[in-house]
């Protein structure tokens, strides 16, 4: 069954119009009018309708029913994210949703390029819509909360998760399994790795080092990497 993101409150029985970027969604598929599609709104459940209009600049819906979505990871994962090549961070974002993370929030670090202030409002405006299709996909109905872009000394001083991780390659570290974890933090480097002084700074600010491996991994990769452990460790994996 289809299934899209409005952003909009759902009643049973009440009906709805689509906007118009759903609406040009909807007319790509050749949906007909005896069909049914899957609404969300990012309030963790689905909503059934069926259509009522059925036309190329106007489509209305009437809910017909309402379903508990329950797959949110019981592991609270919040990424901080480095900022690194356009293209990559999109993957990012993308996996992130799939892999059941909580809140990302792009990280200015050292080796990071900075976004002028028109160009970062445009950025935002497209992760979102990555973490909407990618939540349409993977049958999320909580949205992955995005937050503005932090320094790196904000990212690490302003944290309260009981673990906390650094991913370095050049500083060696394990992950400490434990039985039970219900959040944690994972902070990701730049291209090219985050500076000694950083590392240093985020130990010191409760950061456990911890190195995937032998090899250096680009940065995207560490990041789906280091979620996807965590999942498996102490999350919805097992």
């Amino acid at each position: 069954m289809p299934r899209f993101y409005v952003d909009l409150p759902f009643v049973v029985d009440s009906e709805i119009n689509l906007p118009d970027e759903v609406v040009r969604h909807i007319n790509v598929l050749r949906l007909r009018l005896s069909d049914q599609i899957s609404l969300f709104n990012g309030d963790g459940h689905d909503y059934i309708a069926e259509f009522i209009v059925l036309e190329r600049r106007k489509i209305s819906l009437r809910i017909i029913s309402i379903k508990l979505v329950q797959n949110e990871s019981k592991l609270d994962i919040i990424l901080l994210m480095s900022i690194i090549a356009s293209d990559k961070f999109d993957l990012v974002v993308q996996k992130a949703v799939e892999l059941g993370v909580t809140k990302l929030i792009p990280v200015y670090a050292q080796n990071t390029q900075r976004f002028k202030s028109d160009k970062l409002a445009s950025r935002m405006e497209h992760w979102r819509r990555i973490i909407i299709s990618a939540s349409e996909q993977s049958g999320r109905a909580i949205l992955m909360e995005l937050l503005e872009p932090l320094e790196f000394d904000q990212a690490i001083k302003n944290n309260s998760s009981p673990v906390k991780l650094i991913l370095s390659p050049h500083h060696a570290g394990n992950l400490v399994v434990s039985d039970v974890l219900d959040s944690a933090t994972l902070l990701v480097g730049p291209e090219g790795g985050f500076s000694p002084a950083e590392v240093e700074l985020a130990n010191q600010y409760g950061f456990e080092s911890w190195q995937l491996g032998f090899r250096i991994l680009r940065a995207e990769t560490a990041a789906v990497a280091g979620v996807t452990l965590l999942q498996a460790y102490f999350g919805d994996f097992a």
